[in-house]
C-alpha cells in the first residue's frame, strides 16, 4: 500500500513516528517550510525523523501549488494521510489516491467543525471530546467518518494535557486503520449533520489577552485553553508582555482588577472581577519560562497588571 504522509506540527510528528516504527512503508512526506515556524504555534520539523528513515521530506508553501501536485500524481498513492495539516486540499489533490484522503480533528465531529479545537474544547467546558479520522472531501471537516475515539476532560486538563490525549489516542487509531485500509475491511460512515453544533473560528495570539475584570474561573480557564504548545495567556506588566502559562484560581476576595494583591518567591496573586487569580508559571517579553522571583517583588504589590 503506497502512503503519501502530510503534516507539520507536534501531532504529525508523533503519529508519523509511530507508523514507521510499525514498519508502515511511506512513500514521501510532505512538511511545512521552516518559514511558517513562527506562525504555527505547534510547528515541528520533521526532518530529524524523515532522515533517521530515509525518507524524502518535501517542505513546502503551499501544498495545493502544481509541482506537488505532479508530485503525488507520479506516485499514485494509495492513501494520502493528513495529519496536522491547516491548509485544505484542493480537488485535484483529494481525487488523487485510489482509496482515498484521510484526515483527523481533534473533536466529535460532527458536532464541532473549524479552527483551533483543543483550546475551543476547554473554552466551551466540554466534558468529553474526540478524535475523529474522516476522508477529507471538498469542504471542512465534513467527509465521511472512518473512526472515531472519545476521552474524558476534566477541568484539571488544559492544553498541554488534551494535546497528550489526543496524541495517545491518534497512536492506537492509526494503526488499528491502516491495518483494515490495507485489508479493505474498513467502514464509512456519513456523518449526520443533524448532530452539528458549530463552527469554532481560528484563534490568534491576540485572543489571549487578560480581561482581568472577568471573574478568576473564567480567566483560568483561559489559562489553560492556550497554554503549551499554543502561544499562552498574557497580560500587560511594566509596559511588556506577560505569558502566563500556569495558575489557580480561588474564590478570595479581590482587592482590585489586575492589582497584584501578595508576591512571593513562587506565586503571584491577581485580583480579578470577583476571586483571585495565582500565577505559577510566566515568560516576560515571549522569552522561556522563568521563575515568578526573576520578574516580581513584594514591591510590585499594588501594581495593576493589563
Amino acid at each position: 500500500m503506497k502512503i503519501i504522509f502530510i503534516g507539520g506540527v507536534k501531532f504529525s510528528y508523533e503519529i508519523l513516528k509511530t507508523i514507521l516504527e510499525n514498519n508502515w512503508n511511506i512513500s514521501v512526506v510532505f512538511s511545512y517550510d521552516d518559514s511558517k515556524k513562527e506562525k504555527i504555534s505547534d510547528f515541528i520539523s520533521l526532518d530529524e525523523l524523515c532522515s533517521k528513515y530515509n525518507l524524502q521530506n518535501i517542505k513546502v508553501d503551499k501544498i495545493n501549488a502544481q509541482n506537488n501536485i505532479e508530485i503525488i500524481k507520479k506516485i499514485e498513492p494509495d492513501i494520502i494521510l493528513v495529519m496536522g495539516w491547516s491548509q485544505l486540499l484542493n480537488s485535484e489533490i483529494i481525487s488523487i489516491p485510489k482509496i482515498g484522503v484521510i484526515g483527523s480533528h481533534p473533536t466529535e465531529l460532527p458536532k464541532y467543525r473549524g479552527r483551533a479545537p483543543i483550546p475551543w474544547s476547554i473554552l466551551k467546558g466540554l466534558k468529553t471530546s474526540a478524535l475523529t479520522f474522516f476522508f477529507i472531501e471538498e469542504g471542512t471537516d465534513n467527509g465521511d467518518i472512518l473512526d472515531q475515539r472519545s476521552f474524558k476532560l476534566s477541568s484539571n486538563d488544559d492544553a498541554t494535557s488534551v494535546y497528550k490525549k489526543v496524541e495517545s489516542v491518534g497512536k492506537e487509531m492509526i494503526q488499528d486503520n491502516l491495518t483494515k485500509l490495507q485489508n479493505g475491511n474498513y467502514t464509512r460512515k456519513k456523518q449526520d449533520v443533524s448532530n452539528f453544533i458549530e463552527n469554532w473560528e481560528k484563534r490568534g495570539p491576540q485572543d489571549g489577552i487578560i480581561d482581568w475584570s472577568r471573574n478568576s474561573q473564567e480567566i483560568h480557564t483561559l489559562i489553560r485553553a492556550t497554554t503549551h504548545p499554543y502561544p499562552g495567556a498574557y497580560t500587560i506588566f511594566n509596559g511588556s508582555k506577560l505569558i502566563i502559562w500556569g495558575a489557580e484560581f480561588s474564590n478570595e476576595q479581590s482587592k482590585g482588577i489586575g492589582k497584584i494583591m501578595h508576591v512571593n518567591n513562587f506565586n503571584v496573586k491577581i485580583g480579578t472581577g470577583k476571586g483571585v487569580i495565582i500565577l505559577k508559571r510566566i515568560s516576560f517579553n515571549d522569552n522561556k519560562e522563568v521563575p515568578i522571583s526573576k520578574i516580581f517583588t513584594k514591591d510590585n504589590v499594588d501594581s495593576i497588571l493589563g
